[in-house]
């Protein structure tokens, strides 16, 4: 029946109806030549890697594995493929399609294979990643019949198909095989990776539901993969259907997995039960959690339940979003955090969160505790007070500038954001000085800033200087922001420069043709308002009109 139904699939299939035969006049394959098992596990590897753009060098050698036809390296591939990286067979659904247009009569030839029913299991997966829909479905139709794990993944990509006759032949054999718990974690990183494409929440709902509805057993053993996806889904799962089995658990993955959202929503479900049952210390080692979100959870649900002193313990966190929770929990435990955070800053040596508190919520008038760290000894700390100056509205310019020479590029990034409302007012030989080459980069990069916010003569002259400057990140600085000038801005810019500021830019122009390029220099000029250079001639018009008429040129 399988046959029957292969081969009404083939007979609509745009290739010649004698099957028996290669057509010759199909160009030859460019596929490689007899590769070999560490080939296949080095582009394997590549494919796995998070830097790898294409699988076309894999895909490629997979083909011609099953164009040879031997069976030790055909059956060798098909389980270095099982074991691979659900990454491997996203990239190769669409990788093995542009390689099938560089092997036409294998191409045929495995056409012809798929209708008499001699495709091995990897050439009926690679049938499926076929770009011809027919091919793919009738693929699909053989891989339904075909008891091999290798066919489980393929009907997983084939379940998200664009097509519907392919995706609809492909979900049934798909749904009757996930009901076996050894095949649905099989698959479960590749379906649940596919949830974002266009038609993937298909076997992602189908994977979910066997988490939810299947043996304990098989969410057991998700709980521990090492795709992030599916411990992901399977803590959530647990979470939502009640299935942990105790707190330590819970409190394992919140401060131990390496999926943000596992470890925030395993902490929420650990101080809901702590809570429920009267355990609520056995939690408070998330209040030191690495993870701000974790730690912000703890110290939101424990003052929910009436336990105060974690937010006020925390409200000198390194973390914006942990001070943002403890100062709410202060407020509607009726206490004001800045009072708090008064108190903590007039300490011999206050912590940078501290500062950054005060910054947060403090008024103009305690600026004056802030002042006095602005020379912290730990660089967050010098940062945290120029930010909490800012954020009070008593940045003091000429207090600030003398910062843009700061050791650290944190510092200087917080004292050139709090500059930019002065940046017209501040000394343009200084920041001059700042720019030079022999200065940090850090350094540069501030002094850059400040320069860029004066006016547009400045901006652009500086971009002009830099395009040639040694430091490539400084050049290309320079030429992105003078592209950006030309997209967005110089439409309308109405203005034009006049005087010194013209004559200096247009020398800073022809200095940088060679760095921008005549097209890029010209249209500058041309928004500008800037002409040309131009070779001035002596020329007769007398004799220069006398030429043309004669057809000679003129003797002079």
């Amino acid at each position: 029946m399988t046959r029957g139904l292969v081969r009404k699939l083939l007979l609509r299939l745009r290739t010649r109806a004698d099957v028996r035969r290669v057509p010759a006049h199909l160009r030859d394959d460019r596929l490689p030549v007899r590769p070999t098992a560490q080939q296949l596990r080095d582009a394997t590897a590549a494919v796995e890697s998070p830097h790898s753009r294409d699988a076309d060098e894999l895909a490629a050698l997979l083909l011609a594995v099953d164009r040879d036809g031997d069976p030790g390296p055909v059956a060798e591939t098909g389980q270095l493929l099982l074991r691979a990286h659900p990454r491997v067979w996203l990239m190769l659904d669409v990788a093995a399609r542009r390689v099938w247009w560089r092997a036409p009569r294998w191409s045929a030839a495995a056409v012809q294979h798929l209708s008499r029913g001699e495709s091995s299991p990897l050439g009926l997966t690679l049938a499926a990643f076929h770009p011809d829909g027919r091919v793919r479905e009738a693929a699909v139709a053989r891989l339904a019949e075909l008891h091999d794990p290798l066919a489980v993944p393929a009907l997983t990509l084939r379940a998200c198909d664009w097509v519907p006759q392919v995706r609809d032949r492909a979900r049934p054999a798909l749904e009757h095989r996930l009901a076996e718990p050894s095949t649905a974690m099989l698959v479960a990183a590749l379906a649940l990776a596919l949830g974002e494409r266009r038609e993937g929440r298909w076997p992602a709902d189908r994977i979910e539901t066997v988490f939810r509805e299947g043996p304990v057993e098989l969410l057991t053993a998700a709980l521990a993969v090492p795709d992030r996806r599916t411990r992901r889904t399977a803590h959530l799962t647990a979470l939502a259907a009640g299935f942990y089995f105790d707190l330590a658990q819970m409190l394992h993955a919140a401060e131990h997995d390496d999926d943000l959202p596992t470890r925030v929503r395993c902490a929420e479900a650990a101080v809901r039960t702590a809570a429920a049952a009267k355990t609520l210390d056995l939690v408070r080692p998330l209040l030191s959690s690495g993870t701000a979100v974790v730690r912000s959870e703890a110290v939101r649900l424990l003052a929910r339940e009436g336990d105060i002193a974690p937010a006020v313990a925390a409200l000198a966190d390194r973390s914006p979003t942990v001070r943002a929770v403890a100062q709410t929990a202060l407020r509607r435990a009726g206490s004001d955090p800045a009072e708090q955070y008064r108190r903590l800053v007039t300490a011999s040596l206050p912590e940078p969160g501290a500062i950054a508190g005060l910054g947060e919520t403090g008024t103009a008038d305690d600026a004056g505790l802030i002042l006095s760290w602005l020379d912290h000894p730990r660089p967050r700390g010098r940062a945290a007070a120029v930010r909490a100056l800012r954020r009070l509205g008593a940045a003091d310019p000429d207090t600030l500038s003398a910062m843009l020479t700061d050791p650290s590029g944190a510092v200087t990034r917080q004292v050139t954001i709090a500059l930019r409302p002065w940046a017209s007012r501040l000394g343009l030989a200084r920041l001059r000085e700042l720019l030079t080459a022999d200065n940090p980069h850090h350094i540069r990069t501030a002094a850059y800033r400040l320069l860029h916010e004066r006016d547009t003569w400045t901006r652009l002259l500086i971009d002009l200087e830099l395009v040639v400057d040694p430091s490539p990140w400084m050049h290309d600085l320079a030429r992105s922001d003078i592209a950006a000038w030309l997209t967005r801005e110089a439409a309308t810019t109405y203005s034009m420069p006049q005087g010194r500021t013209a004559e200096v830019l247009t020398k800073h122009l022809d200095d940088a043709e060679d760095a921008l390029g005549p097209d890029q220099v010209r249209l500058l000029r041309f928004h500008l308002g800037l002409k040309p250079p131009s070779t001035e001639y002596e020329v007769d018009h007398r004799d220069m009109d006398h030429g043309f008429r004669s057809g000679r040129p003129n003797p002079d």
